[in-house]
């Protein structure tokens, strides 16, 4: 049999692969230890899923329709997951300070935000306009015609990249923030010297 190609035909493949539905697939579920609701079943086979489905839920319908749990995750339009995380952590990850436990959680968040936001840009670009291919293209209004916004300095440069102000160098890091100054000043007054020894 063919792959599903949606949640709905993964339902269906689960009804015929265990000959049971609804409730049934739900409470032979249970019994393998995954979750999944009678309710949850029922929407996705009448189409009136309105959620984006859980892991667990995804890894039970696999189950109840005999597939790997790819073809579920491929089936909702939702990327393949990988190994767990945790067990390609280098050992001694678990003797980290708190503070650097902190920065590589952190930087795990940043990166899984990335990537969503990668993927939704991904989205963006394939819901374009084809008659639209760059913003240096579109036309200009005629005078009196109202146009719906202007283009912003990248759009204008077309490369994407947003353009440096002229006083860039300016704005670059170095120069002393207001606290530091008063602080130098009064560390001046009160005759504080150097505390490296023997210069």
């Amino acid at each position: 049999m063919n792959e599903p190609k949606s949640l709905k035909e993964l339902v269906e493949l689960a009804v015929e692969y265990r000959g049971a539905s609804g409730l049934g697939l739900s409470q032979l579920a249970a019994k393998n230890g995954q979750q999944i609701t009678t309710t949850t079943i029922n929407a996705i086979r009448q189409g009136t899923y309105k959620y984006v489905p859980r892991e667990g839920t995804l890894r039970a319908l696999a189950w109840l329709a005999g597939v790997d749990a790819s073809v579920a995750f491929m089936a909702a339009g939702q990327p393949v997951p990988g190994p767990p995380f945790a067990e390609e952590l280098p050992p001694g990850v678990d003797n980290l300070s708190p503070k650097s436990r902190k920065i590589m959680i952190d930087l795990a968040r940043v990166l899984v935000d990335l990537e969503k936001n990668a993927d939704a840009s991904n989205d963006e670009d394939q819901e374009r306009p084809t008659d639209i291919s760059s913003a240096r293209e579109r036309r200009d209004a005629r005078p009196g015609q109202k146009t719906k916004r202007r283009l912003t300095a990248a759009e204008e440069q077309g490369d994407g990249n947003i353009p440096l102000p002229d006083n860039w160098q300016d704005l670059a890091a170095g120069a002393p923030h207001e606290s530091q100054i008063k602080r130098d000043r009064e560390w001046a007054e009160r005759g504080e010297e150097s505390q490296d020894q023997g210069e």
